[in-house]
């Protein structure tokens, strides 16, 4: 299957900047793309491939992708340690191990070993691992400089003085923050011209011509091994749905293996149930994390994620759809669904599909304000959706049908492969691609 791993990367980079700026603060979106932008041009004046520029830029993307997950196993720290939380050392630590952990799903070109693990490391080894420039990839160097440029600098702000400002910045923090090699490098090849290419206007064109775009072959297993990531990126936003999107992308590709779809729009159904709530992210944690009743204009700002899954989805060219799969799971056919309020004239049968997965697999996990529902249940109020005329009868029937046999899936069948968030297993070679 031909995807282009880059773009959704760019696609889903504001809701991991959303994340970003709400645990760590001061980061405005846009923050992942200026990084990759910065991280090319450092990485130019470096020497470095075509191919390690295409790298770079989805490293720094991924940057932090481990925020969610960390901020979740500090929740469960502090219950067993009187409400203390991590140490801010601790605290980096956990986000670049498991960070580079889950770097593992995704199929790079080059070796990129310890990039995300050391991406916070001082030249004089006094970052969190001690690692000192001699002892860290040169594009976890690279990362760490684009980084500091952007908490340390407005790069909207296209000012001569800005651009003379953060070349003294590098400069003088060569071999304590920064080694001689990259920030000789960038110094060399940050011009005055890349403020104006870096503002919030022009980053979007400026990342896409910075490097060369592919849709490149991919396997069912590094497809399905991406989807999972960036599912337990979105799940982890809170710990009251920490499987949700996971047990949908499952149902998904389940339901699709049972409709007999081709192995690809299978795995795209994986992929689209993966990537379904990804609009959770730009969801403030006081809202999705309440153990409470929400109040009415917080319903509505959690109604909203239907709304940015969609705005974030659409930007993903190829996709279109796994973009309306994805974002129109809130759907109804009687039209009293949202972000849109389509309905049923409007709604294809995989609309239709993906929005039942979603409802079966709330209805089955745990909440804060309730159990699972057995199955049993679950059918008893999908049958009662379908009375009201809001979702689709058949559908619901099959998935009653299949969830009740509770048949052995076939491993051996690409399109009926389900994961766990503990059992996906990927296979490295030595520069770290995924491989069958």
């Amino acid at each position: 299957m031909k995807i282009n791993v880059n773009e959704i990367l760019y696609a889903v980079s504001n809701g991991l900047d959303a994340v970003e700026s709400e645990l760590l603060g001061h980061i405005a979106i846009g923050h992942s793309k200026r990084l990759a932008v910065l991280s090319i041009i450092a990485a130019k004046g470096a020497g470095l491939s075509a191919k390690d520029l295409i790298d770079i830029a989805a490293f720094s993307i991924l940057h932090d992708n481990a925020l969610t997950e960390v901020n979740q196993e500090e929740h469960q720290y502090r219950k067993y340690n009187g409400g203390k939380g991590y140490s801010e050392t601790d605290f980096n630590i956990r986000r670049c191990i498991i960070g580079e952990n889950n770097a593992k799903l995704i199929p790079f070109r080059t070796n990129c070993r310890d990039v995300i693990m050391l991406h916070h490391e001082n030249a004089d080894g006094s970052g969190p691992f001690g690692r000192s420039a001699s002892n860290t990839p040169i594009k976890a160097q690279i990362i760490h400089l684009a980084d500091c440029i952007d908490h340390q600098f407005d790069l909207n702000d296209v000012s001569k003085l800005n651009y003379l400002n953060i070349i003294t910045y590098v400069k003088s923090n060569t071999d304590t923050l920064f080694s001689k090699e990259v920030a000789n490098a960038f110094v060399k090849s940050f011009k005055h011209k890349h403020l104006n290419a870096l503002s919030f206007g022009n980053i979007d064109t400026t990342i896409r011509k910075a490097t060369k775009s592919f849709n490149d072959e991919y396997s069912i297993t590094e497809i399905l091994n991406l989807a999972t990531l960036f599912a337990k990126i979105i799940d982890y936003k809170s710990f009251y749905s920490c499987v949700h999107s996971l047990g949908v992308a499952q149902k998904a590709i389940h339901m699709a293996d049972y409709y007999k779809y081709p192995t690809e729009k299978g795995v795209r159904f994986y992929l689209a149930g993966a990537l379904h709530d990804v609009g959770k992210l730009m969801i403030k944690n006081e809202i999705l994390q309440k153990p409470s009743r929400l109040t009415d204009a917080e319903y509505e700002q959690m109604r909203n994620h239907a709304f940015y899954t969609h705005e974030i989805l659409s930007k993903l060219k190829g996709f279109d759809d796994i973009v309306l799969w994805a974002s129109h799971h809130h759907e109804k056919l009687n039209g009293t669904g949202y972000p849109f309020g389509l309905d049923a004239s409007q709604l294809s049968s995989e609309e239709r599909l993906m929005t039942c997965c979603d409802i079966y697999q709330a209805l089955t996990e745990a909440r804060p304000y309730k159990d699972g529902f057995t199955h049993a249940k679950a059918m008893e109020i999908m049958r009662d959706m379908v009375i009201k005329g809001e979702i689709d009868m058949d559908i619901v029937n099959d998935m009653n049908y299949e969830m009740t046999l509770n048949r052995k899936v076939d491993r051996s069948s690409p399109t009926s492969i389900l994961y766990s968030s503990e059992d996906v297993i990927v296979k490295t070679d030595a520069t770290n691609h995924v491989i069958n």
